[in-house]
């Protein structure tokens, strides 16, 4: 059960367009660093499961580091990508590496989690190159955005002119992520 919250949690980490026009305006974002710091709380709903904890997301262009625990602050996983590929450690389990996120969901649940997409949609951002659909609330803001067979809905937004999402969830065919920003912090 463990080891199942902990890989879902990893498409958290890692790392021709049809756009839906929107109705009002499109705020601009701010240029945002490309170096960030997330703390918040993660709840992960499957077909089987139902898992909740606290997660703390350090990214860096060439580096993300997760680390997760449980309601309780215990230790549940740890999960690093860097230029070797992307490593999940879990407490009195073996280390896994894979060379990709996609790769490492794969074999440790036998499918794939939005492991590429989700460091852009943490943003309020589509993935670049790949085919969106978005849906724009009325200060211009991204409320859904549909892409590569997910749908994230931006529920709230922090109260500053960052424009990041406080609150989004991730779902797609029997799994929803759904994420709630406690802290951003630009480095």
């Amino acid at each position: 059960m463990r080891a199942a919250f902990t890989t879902a949690l990893l498409a958290l980490l890692l790392g021709g367009c049809a756009s839906a026009p929107p109705v009002p305006p499109v705020v601009e974002m701010p240029a945002q660093s490309a170096n960030w710091t997330l703390q918040g709380r993660i709840g992960v709903q499957g077909d089987e499961q139902n898992l909740s904890g606290q997660i703390h997301w350090q990214h860096r262009a060439d580096r993300d580091e997760l680390l997760m625990t449980s309601p309780l602050g215990q230790g549940v996983a740890r999960i690093v990508r860097d230029g070797d590929g992307v490593t999940l450690e879990i407490p009195n389990q073996p280390t896994r590496h894979a060379r990709d996120a996609d790769t490492l969901t794969r074999e440790a649940l036998g499918y794939v989690l939005p492991v590429t997409g989700l460091t852009w949609w943490v943003q309020a951002r589509p993935a670049p190159d790949s085919a969106f659909e978005a849906t724009r609330d009325a200060s211009g803001r991204l409320a859904q955005l549909k892409q590569d067979g997910w749908t994230i809905d931006y529920l709230q937004y922090v109260a500053d002119a960052s424009a990041r999402p406080r609150k989004l969830v991730v779902k797609r065919e029997g799994l929803e992520i759904r994420l709630v920003a406690d802290s951003w912090q630009s480095e």
